[in-house]
């Protein structure tokens, strides 16, 4: 095996991370936190050739290691490496130790859950006989325990007071421990590192019982444990050699802990002083008046006045809260190091100071950012100027119209499309832009010309999308600029036709002004959808991402929704999502201004 500075450096995370053990002496301390994330401060003791800088190097080795064989899923960061006189004192943060595989085998959960597990319950049953059935893999070599019953290494739960239990008492449905819905449990079985001394396991809160040997009670929240003797198989694997196994006497680390955890001091704190302000508040309010002031208000006045209508909008804003403004809070996935085991406010906050991810979405190679932006706004842009002159210009032919029931009926028609669904609108395409009997390519070969791959030519599609759009869209978009004209004066045409006024000047003079109000809230309107997508148009006309359509149809919409196959893209996705709403924002608010200055209605 290649010689190292550091001669058995290993990672044991323990509630998610990590016991180091090289060269010399080692002693771990190990945090455990709520949910069996915590930091661990290892101890070692100098030896010759050891280095800051090689104990750093092979940390972070092992790191890597310990995520690949767990899938990713834990994440082991290196805080920090102190040297001092008598040796080193390394500082890692770690989160998840139940999902560590290769260095040890950890359950950190509820103990009620624990319970209902057979293999879980069994656990706890076997070491009460001695039986230590397990195989572990670490460091090229296989560690294989006997499952013969042994009492030498035997152990029973014992209760912190000292009281003796059998397995059986401990893991029952209806004992104390299992009835209290604050109780979890901690076990950990750990093998061949040498150099170990002891591990201290603390815990957030008061610990119940205690199961292992040589384990020592420290205050009422932690336990020290020393390593026993055991004797396993150990096969060493190298390469090129077949394994050779031989029985081997190594230390190991084999026990649980159960607790009841303590209250969460920093939610009490914080409700509390929550608590206290707000009642200050409401002090103060009352000894100055506020509160008075606010009931005799006007507005308050106008609100008893028409409390009936904010009844009967009530409802509305409780839907908009909880299905608007609530999911708001999933904007911080953003800002963190997302991790699916620890959820959106469990995981860590990304580097660069929270902004990485919006780093990785302009810089990582393969993003295309360009790209994207590029197509989500010549497609926004092309849908925003044709349909914006196409409505107005649909909305005045309308109004031109004498007979009115072919008036209705030519607005039913052309509000129809409105309604049907994008699958049914890329149907309707599909049997004009087939390859094989197309309509298109049935007319092109009429008039002598070769029939189109619609389907594999992207240069197309930034006309075919704006067309399809404008279609289903345009008759519905008439509707708010027939209802303005009809606020028209109709005194004002009566007078321009009397002045001799023709059609065209009434349209101009008369018809248009009219119209700028409304104009003016859809051009914000449609500023802000500058740098939106029709995600569900792209994705059902282009088939569902057609590679051959890439260069002009992917947009940020379609990479949002790849990215919810890929976990480790959620933070990334959600990045560009936030940078796409924050422009659109940006769109609106200078559209607002812009508007005000060309003497139309803005939105405030």
């Amino acid at each position: 095996m290649r010689k190292i500075a550091v001669k058995i450096l290993t990672i044991l995370l323990v509630v998610s991370a990590a016991i180091l053990v090289l060269s010399g002496c080692a002693s771990l301390d190990v945090q455990l936190d709520r949910d069996g994330s915590g930091t661990a401060t290892l101890t070692l003791s100098k030896e010759e050739g050891v280095t800051k800088e090689s104990i750093e190097s092979e940390l972070n080795e092992i790191f890597e290691g310990a995520a690949k064989l767990s899938q990713g899923r834990d994440v082991l960061k290196l805080k920090s490496v102190k040297e001092s006189a008598d040796g080193f004192s390394v500082k890692i943060s770690f989160r998840r130790i139940r999902y560590i595989e290769g260095i040890g085998q950890y359950n950190f959960m509820s103990f009620s859950d624990f319970i209902k597990e057979m293999n879980k319950t069994s656990l706890v049953s076997n070491w009460e006989k001695g039986k230590y059935k397990n195989i572990q893999n670490y460091n090229e070599f296989i560690y294989n325990f006997n499952n013969q019953a042994d009492e030498s290494r035997a152990f029973s739960p014992v209760t912190s007071g000292g009281e003796k239990l059998t397995a059986k008492e401990f893991t029952a449905q209806d004992s104390p421990y299992a009835a209290n819905d604050k109780g979890m449990i901690f076990t950990y079985y750990i093998v061949g590192f040498s150099n170990l001394e002891s591990i201290t396991f603390r815990f957030n809160g008061k610990i119940g019982v205690v199961g292992g040997r040589n384990v020592e009670l420290v205050g009422d929240n932690a336990v020290k444990v020393t390593p026993v003797q055991s004797v396993v198989n150990v096969t060493e694997i190298r390469e090129g050699e077949d394994p050779v196994g031989v029985e081997r006497s190594v230390d190991c680390f084999t026990g649980y802990v159960y607790f009841v955890e303590s209250a969460n001091l920093t939610l009490i704190l914080c409700l509390s002083g929550a608590g206290l302000l707000l009642a200050a508040l409401i002090a103060v309010g009352i000894w100055r008046g506020w509160f008075k002031k606010i009931w005799r208000g006007a507005r308050c006045r106008f609100i008893r006045k028409n409390y009936g209508l904010y009844l009967m909008m009530l409802p509305a804003l409780v839907m908009l809260i909880i299905f608007s403004y609530a999911p708001m809070t999933g904007i911080v996935l953003a800002f963190k190091d997302f991790s699916i085991d620890d959820g959106i406010f469990g995981s860590e906050w990304a580097g660069m100071l929270g902004f990485k991810n919006f780093y990785d979405v302009l810089t990582t190679p393969g993003t295309s950012f360009g790209m994207l932006a590029r197509n989500t706004v010549i497609l926004a842009g092309l849908k925003f100027i044709f349909g914006f002159l196409c409505a107005i210009l649909l909305a005045i032919l309308f109004s031109y119209l004498k007979n009115n029931w072919f008036k209705k009926s030519v607005q039913t028609i052309s509000y129809f499309p409105y309604f049907l669904s994008w699958v049914v609108v890329s149907g309707i395409a599909y049997l004009f832009l087939a390859a094989d009997g197309g309509i298109l390519n049935q007319l092109i070969a009429l008039f002598g010309g070769d029939a189109v791959q619609w389907y594999s030519e992207p240069q197309y599609w930034r006309a075919i999308l704006t067309f399809t759009s404008i279609w289903k869209t345009v008759g519905y978009s008439t509707i708010v600029y027939l209802a303005a004209m009809t606020a028209v004066d109709p005194a004002l045409y009566e007078a321009a036709t009397i002045d001799g006024a023709g059609r065209v000047n009434q349209l101009w003079h008369i018809t248009l002004p009219g119209l700028f109000p409304v104009i003016g809230i859809q051009l914000i309107f449609s500023l802000g959808n500058l740098v939106r997508d029709d995600f569900d148009q792209i994705y059902t006309m282009t088939g569902g991402g057609n590679s051959y359509l890439i260069e002009t149809t992917e947009v940020i919409g379609t990479v949002v929704f790849k990215a919810i196959g890929t976990v480790s893209a959620y933070a990334t996705a959600t990045a560009m999502g936030l940078m796409q709403s924050v422009v659109s924002l940006a769109l609106v608010l200078s559209g607002n201004i812009i508007v005000k200055k060309m003497g139309m209605q803005g939105m405030f």
